[in-house]
């Protein structure tokens, strides 16, 4: 029976994201959401198709929620306010705190008060027991728990611009009088705290004063004892004004040792140049002028010149021996010793005369005179000059000396000065404060304020009127809990069922890509209908036709020539994908070759109404050439079949023999695409030996049917033997909402193919 030829044609599919459309730009085409955002998709679909389990466990939490709502006991409540801080200016100036304390208008930071804390404390147990305590002289029925649920604490306002200085206080109970009366013991136990609470705070505040003030009297004593010793120890009132006063005198003194000091130099060297114009000492100065002035020396001096006259006429007469001459030496030489006494007699016996020295010392004229008596007054000015330099240099080491302890005397004497500004303004300070807060202590007004009264509501009658039901905040909670529910029982009877009820459920579960959607189909159904089934038949069809392109187009950069098509578990129509995607490559004039290498199930030969007396396992343990074990079961020279063959015992192992990847190389040489048909992938190892020879998987998954476990298991297996996954083919859709079938009828198969 020979198969009709299809007509090749190209798809109109509908926009979506899956590989059926034609990619552009070279776009790889991926089965995976966005990453951008959250993916809701899933949970969509799962609201839509277990609708009824979320549906039913709402209704089923809301009713018993109403009816909950129904037995319910009245409920009573009221409540009371307390303004826990100053309001008005008035009431700020009224306030004790205000009054003991001057300043003017107090801050707001003043009566600052921490209301979470104040909360916390209004609410713990030792206060909740004091309230329980008065209450249960006239309800001693009344339990901790009771009362501790039914209180409520909380400020008055929310936000910045809304939030008051209001404490609420609310009860709710079944008992309105019971009501009543907590909110009365409660608020006369807060009012009796506020007032407690700021004498407790004061008292400790004063005790605090207390503790601190001996050693800090103590402090200042010390501090005052020790500045008073620094004081008398250096003399010091005011350090600035002493460090200015040294200052002063160090320059002045600096001054005046410069001054001398040029003096001196001047001095120095005008001494140095008289006594090199006159030769003479100071002394030798003073003797000439004394010797110049005394007439007794004058004639003792002209006599001893005429005695050298003579003696220097009388030579040119007579010999140096002669007694003329030694006369005249002998009047000389007397002469001499007579000046020699008149000069020890005037200038002392320091000065020492020879006898033409002498005489010349005796004998100056009035300029020398003049000139010696300035070397004489320069020698004594220098003399002068010398002993004051000494001593200014000495005064000047005492004044610096002084200076440069003045900053470290100085440095200690500011440290205790602050110290002891520091300790007495705090004393000061401290004392005010025991003063003020002794004042405030014995105020007996109470700090907070009760602005409305605890009252229950009550009718014209007189009876309490109970709290409306919050039927609508209960059914919102309801409602929200089924909904909940509802999700969790549908996402559990998802894992349980373990399928994919959608190619979008396989899209969003496997990293691969969906290749292909393959839309139930029944022919035989069809022709009973004949307007329908032509268009399920175009459909049918037109799936293939887009599975083939999408392999031809996605995998460009490395054209797919042979392909292993496979499926997760037995069942899932993967020989029907096979042979349609190989008569739809061949309809579209490829050479391709269809090889049924499933030797457990072999299905083609059934499908194309073919013999398979021989085939692939024939050729494996044999020597005979390929083209006696092809056939050609269509109208097509392009489409060839090799069937399975009779299984052997070693046929199996014979898809990892280098024979058969011999084959697959002489296949792929000689056909544009070969296909192969494999067993299923779960816990068999024949698909795997084979496609690691191809260039890939093509894993047909019957949605509604495969195990998503196995369909997950098989392609992380893939991904462990390195094995490529080209991608999956959903199958078996069914768009009008009917249950898809696992599998095919064998007796159907061959009309799903044949036209």
């Amino acid at each position: 029976m020979e198969v009709e030829q299809i007509s090749p044609r190209i798809s109109d599919n509908k926009p979506g994201k899956h590989l059926q459309d034609f990619p552009e730009d070279g776009e790889q085409l991926t089965s995976q959401s966005p990453s951008k955002g959250l993916n809701l998709r899933p949970l969509m679909r799962l609201s839509l198709r277990r609708w009824y389990l979320i549906v039913g466990f709402t209704a089923l939490a809301a009713t018993a929620v109403w009816l909950l709502g129904l037995k319910k006991p009245s409920v009573y409540k009221s409540s009371f306010r307390l303004l826990v801080e100053p309001v008005t200016s008035e009431a700020k100036l009224a306030e004790p705190t205000t009054l003991t304390r001057s300043g003017g208008m107090p801050s707001e930071g003043m009566f600052a008060l921490d209301y979470a804390t104040q909360i916390q404390i209004l609410t713990d147990n030792q206060m909740l027991s004091k309230i329980l305590e008065d209450v249960r002289v006239r309800y001693p029925q009344l339990s901790y728990g009771a009362l501790k649920e039914g209180l409520t604490v909380e400020r008055v306002g929310q936000g910045d611009s809304a939030r008051t200085k209001l404490i609420e206080v609310s009860y709710q109970n079944h008992n309105a009088d019971v009501v009543q009366l907590v909110l009365e013991r409660t608020a006369y136990r807060y009012l009796k705290y506020s007032l407690e609470e700021r004498k407790s705070r004061l008292s400790q505040g004063v005790k605090f004063i207390e503790e601190r003030l001996p050693k800090l009297q103590t402090q200042v004593t010390t501090l005052q004892a020790q500045l008073q010793k620094l004081q008398e120890q250096y003399d010091l009132s005011d350090p600035k004004q002493k460090n200015d006063f040294l200052y002063k005198q160090f320059q002045d003194v600096t001054a005046l040792q410069l001054d001398t000091q040029r003096q001196l130099k001047e001095n120095q060297e005008l001494y140095a140049n008289l006594q090199q114009q006159l030769q003479l000492t100071p002394s030798e100065g003073l003797a000439a002028t004394a010797l110049s002035e005394n007439q007794n020396y004058q004639q003792l001096v002209t006599k001893y010149k005429e005695v050298e006259r003579q003696i220097a006429t009388e030579s040119a007469r007579f010999q140096m021996g002669s007694p003329q001459m030694q006369n005249l030496e002998a009047q000389r030489q007397n002469l001499l010793g007579l000046m020699q006494q008149e000069t020890q007699q005037i200038v002392g016996a320091n000065v020492t005369t020879s006898g033409e020295n002498g005489a010349n010392l005796g004998t100056q004229n009035p300029t020398r005179l003049v000139l010696i008596k300035q070397l004489v007054d320069t020698g004594n000015q220098i003399n002068v000059l010398e002993i004051r330099s000494a001593e200014v240099a000495k005064a000047k080491a005492d004044i610096e000396q002084q200076l440069n302890t003045v900053p470290a005397i100085s440095r200690q004497y500011d440290d205790l000065l602050r110290q002891l500004e520091i300790a007495t303004k705090t004393l000061d300070q401290l004392l005010t404060q025991r003063q003020t807060l002794q004042i405030e202590a014995a105020q007996n007004e109470v700090p907070w304020e009760l602005v409305s009264k605890p009252q229950v509501s009550r009718d014209e009658k007189g009876n309490a009127v109970a709290e409306p039901a919050d039927l609508k905040k209960q059914m919102t909670q309801a409602i929200m809990g089924g909904l909940l529910l509802g999700f969790l029982a549908a996402f559990l009877l998802e894992k349980y069922r373990n399928i994919y009820n959608g190619t979008p459920d396989l899209e969003d579960a496997v990293k691969v890509p969906i290749l292909g959607e393959i839309p139930y189909s029944n022919l035989a159904a069809n022709r009973v209908e004949d307007g329908r089934e032509q268009n399920n038949q175009a459909q049918f069809f037109d799936a293939f036709e887009s599975l083939y392109a999408n392999l031809r187009f996605l995998f460009t950069d490395r054209p797919v020539r042979s392909l292993t098509v496979s499926s997760a578990t037995a069942g899932d129509g993967k020989s029907i994908v096979a042979l349609n995607l190989a008569k739809t490559a061949a309809a579209m004039g490829h050479r391709v070759l269809l090889v049924d290498a499933d030797f457990r199930f072999p299905r083609l030969h059934q499908l194309l109404n073919l013999p398979n007396q021989k085939g692939l396992t024939d050729l494996l343990s044999s020597n005979q050439p390929a083209n006696n074990f092809i056939q050609r079961p269509l109208a097509m020279d392009n489409f060839s079949v090799l069937t399975s063959g009779q299984p052997l015992p070693n046929s199996i192992r014979q898809l990892a023999s280098s024979k058969m990847q011999y084959l697959i190389k002489e296949f792929q040489s000689n056909y544009d695409l070969v296909i192969y048909d494999t067993p299923h992938l779960f816990n068999l190892m024949d698909a795997h030996f084979l496609a690691d020879n191809t260039d890939g998987v093509v894993m047909v998954v019957a949605v509604g049917k495969t195990p998503a476990s196995a369909v997950t298991k098989v392609i992380k297996q893939l991904e462990t033997y390195s094995i490529p996954c080209l991608g999956v083919v959903a199958n078996n859709l069914n768009p009008k909402g009917k249950k898809a079938l696992p599998a095919t009828p064998p007796e159907m198969l061959d009309e799903v193919v044949v036209g």
